[in-house]
């Protein structure tokens, strides 16, 4: 579990790199497109060698409703925002938000249990946010800041609906489905966009191939781990560490200053981090399917 955490950040945290970059060679509908062809062929050969039990009943319905909550909703807003001039770290911050309101939301759409611990690890988690990327707040943008706003929503409620309805799927199913559906979507819709679907250079096709095959392909599959053995209370303190990150790696990347503000909020998050992830010493949690904050060994067992 804490490799699949360690992994988890980065790879999230790098969709917003690799995004910013591949909206300078593709038009958005062309980085979506691309995104989900290549997850999708990847997640393909997973499931030839695994084999997992396909959907049953209306758990189709859900994938397809998660798949555009996750994939259309979040991508589609934020990626139109990237390249309209909202900064990587300012788009990091906003979906920074989700945690938070995914947190709040969890006691009453869903029957997870939380404590004051959690609560405290969002609150501290979301001021490190804050602090990382504030300055970005004055920038000027006008409207295209309430892209990413929506696909904030779009990830707070893909998380729960994720969580809610499709915990009993099996993983690799999961995102096949997810990423076909997405695709499917975005062809429908390509007679009227207008769009040209070739990237224009090496360095288009080097950022849709991260953002299908680890951003896509890799995250979503260790998100759904996450969520399945954990909480989504423990998916959303990873998440407030992603501001952070995003701002270290935009350094090298794409340039970008890193200040002493971006490292003392990067520190107030892995605080809020440790804060709502910590236990207890030498208490033992039961193994009741419905309590998400077990064991990941436990949760997995008696997964429905």
């Amino acid at each position: 579990m804490p490799v699949l955490a360690v992994l988890f950040v980065p790879l999230w945290a790098s969709g917003f790199i690799a995004g910013k970059i591949a909206t300078g060679y593709l038009d958005v509908p062309a980085v979506l497109l691309w995104r989900f062809v290549i997850a999708l062929a990847v997640m393909l050969v997973a499931a030839a060698a695994l084999r997992p039990a396909p959907p049953k009943g209306r758990a189709w319905l859900h994938l397809v409703v998660t798949a555009l909550l996750l994939q259309i909703g979040q991508f589609s807003f934020v990626y139109t925002g990237l390249a309209s001039g909202v900064p990587a770290g300012l788009s990091s911050l906003i979906l920074g938000m989700a945690p938070l309101l995914v947190g709040l939301l969890t006691p009453l759409l869903l029957t997870t249990r939380l404590g004051v611990a959690p609560v405290a690890g969002l609150l501290i988690g979301a001021t490190g946010v804050y602090v990382v990327l504030a300055d970005d707040l004055g920038g000027g943008l006008g409207w295209s800041v309430v892209l990413p706003v929506l696909g904030m929503l779009s990830l707070a409620a893909g998380t729960l609906y994720q969580k809610r309805f499709n915990d009993s799927t099996p993983v690799v199913t999961s995102v096949v489905v997810q990423m076909a559906t997405s695709l499917v979507a975005t062809l429908a819709a390509w007679p009227f966009l207008g769009a040209h679907w070739l990237p224009s250079g090496v360095g288009g096709w080097l950022a849709v191939g991260w953002l299908g095959i680890f951003n896509s392909a890799g995250a979503f599959v260790l998100m759904f781990l996450l969520l399945r053995w954990r909480s989504t209370v423990f998916v959303s303190s990873l998440l407030n560490l992603v501001p952070a990150t995003t701002a270290l790696c935009a350094v090298p990347v794409l340039g970008e200053p890193l200040t002493p503000q971006a490292v003392l909020g990067l520190a107030i998050a892995l605080v809020g981090m440790f804060v709502g992830l910590g236990r207890r010493p030498g208490r033992r949690r039961s193994a009741d399917p419905e309590d998400t904050t077990a064991d990941p060994t436990t949760a997995s067992a008696t997964s429905r």
